[in-house]
């Protein structure tokens, strides 16, 4: 059995959007259709629990919310003493849709390396096993 990679190594990995596991790509047909198991190691993306990805959908919202905040935060620092509060606004809500559309992705995968690190490969987390078939 090959070592198990560790959590520093699943994260690079998984922001990469590459298996946390293996490292291999394609794991999206699309940008956010993501297989249903890795191409390289046959890994099943979906851990098997019905609402596996809420953890990914949250972690993508806090991701939007955090930078959301820091380029406001961030403009009101260089623009400082004149803020111009109606460009941030504005500006930041052209933001809110596409910042967590390019993101989705990333979640995805940085949640599966979270999701690695904390509880083990098995046997059944693999694509052709009798009970995953």
């Amino acid at each position: 059995m090959p070592p198990i990679p560790s959590a520093r190594t699943y994260l690079i990995r998984a922001l990469a959007l590459r298996c946390p596991n293996c490292g291999s790509g394609g794991l999206f047909r699309r940008w956010v259709y993501m297989r249903p198991e890795c191409p390289g190691c046959a890994l099943l993306l979906d851990r098997g629990e019905r609402d596996y990805f809420i953890g990914a959908y949250t972690l993508n919202f806090i991701a939007a919310e955090v930078a959301i905040v820091a380029v406001a935060g961030a403009v009101a620092v260089i623009t400082w003493p004149d803020i111009p509060w109606d460009a941030i606004q504005w500006g930041l809500a052209g933001l809110m849709i596409p910042f967590p559309a390019f993101t989705y992705p990333f979640s995805k995968t940085v949640w599966l390396a979270v999701d690695l690190s904390f509880r083990p490969l098995t046997r059944g987390d693999f694509a052709g096993h009798g009970e995953n078939d």
